[in-house]
């Protein structure tokens, strides 16, 4: 059993962990326990033999005593994972020893480094049971009911004329800090426009407000696409797109992961830990004297992502796309 992530962007993150297990252990069954919507990450992605929700925490633990476990492994540092995989009668539970669980685990190790990419965390849990990391970057398959979702999606918008498509991806689980201000999206979505691309604005679901402020500050019209798909859907929407610009967030991950180039916008949390992978992008950051401060509410004027101009990621995409840039596939430019 895996207990994933929380948040969308980790749980990408966390496709080469599985993917490790899966091919040191191909005959043993292997499970995941998930969130509703990053569920559908790891359904589609294929290497778990089943994918459970989430529930309440004795609801999770009776299902892992059903399922009757041999390990856990848990990839949050919460002591809720823990609790969970203690109560759920699970024989070996694997962690580090974070947020004073370390007790509840039988394979309790010393938190990783926060000087590597986010990617590497889950090495050492490996190295436990002497399993080979998978250093390959994500990659999640599109099943072809999520691709038939995103074409409709970009047939009622009105967005399937042949233009190159960029999508415009607002928002950010983490805070408010994490977003660039929704005016400089509107601004960047008419410099788009005007020079020949099909612009959207991407949500995901309780953020239509966020979707309607953004195209209300576009003097184009800009459709806001999203808050019923799930992950797998928006990501076969990115699949869709020549560019898609986010913050550091679930969208960029997903976008990376199906390999549609990435323009990730950074303020208050840092890039070397959490840019994404897989793809072809730019990462455009102004660290100033308090980055990254991996904050919730900034105490001085968000300056970190205020300094970012709409002139400035349009010039990031440009450079991105152009026809005779030598990067290789996954690697990233700064």
């Amino acid at each position: 059993m895996v207990i994933a992530p929380n948040w969308i962007g980790d749980c990408v993150m966390a496709i080469p962990f599985l993917r490790a297990l899966r091919r040191a252990l191909p005959r043993e069954p292997l499970a995941v326990l998930a969130r509703r919507a990053p569920a559908a990450i790891f359904r589609a992605e294929g290497s778990a033999d089943v994918v459970l929700t989430r529930s309440g925490l004795l609801a999770d633990a009776a299902a892992l005593r059903r399922g009757r476990f041999r390990e856990a492994w848990l990839l949050p540092n919460s002591f809720r994972a823990a609790l969970i995989s203690y109560l759920g009668g699970v024989s070996e539970r694997i962690g580090y020893s974070t947020d004073r669980r370390g007790g509840l685990l039988t394979q309790a190790l010393a938190p990783p480094s926060r000087a590597v990419h986010q990617l590497r965390d889950c090495d050492a849990l490996l190295a436990v049971r002497g399993i080979q990391p998978d250093s390959d970057p994500p990659r999640l398959p599109i099943p072809p009911a999520a691709a038939r979702r995103a074409q409709d999606q970009l047939a009622r918008a009105g967005l399937t004329d042949g233009r190159p498509l960029a999508l415009l991806a607002p928002g950010a689980a983490f805070s408010w800090t994490k977003r660039w201000p929704e005016k400089r999206y509107g601004r960047l979505a008419d410099l788009l426009g005007g020079r020949g691309f099909a612009c959207a604005a991407v949500i995901g679901p309780g953020e239509q407000q966020l979707g309607g402020r953004v195209a209300a500050a576009a003097s184009r019209p800009l459709p806001v696409l999203g808050a019923d798909l799930d992950p797998v859907e928006l990501a076969a929407l990115a699949a869709l797109a020549r560019v898609v610009i986010a913050n550091d967030s679930g969208a960029a991950h997903l976008a990376a992961a199906v390999g549609t180039p990435v323009v990730a916008l950074f303020g208050p949390t840092d890039p070397g830990r959490t840019a994404p992978t897989g793809s072809a992008s730019k990462i455009l950051d102004r660290y100033v004297f308090c980055s990254p401060c991996f904050l919730k509410e900034c105490p001085y004027g968000h300056e970190c992502m205020r300094e970012i101009t709409p002139e400035d990621v349009l010039r990031a995409v440009e450079e991105l796309l152009r026809p005779d840039r030598k990067t290789e596939d996954g690697r990233r430019e700064t």
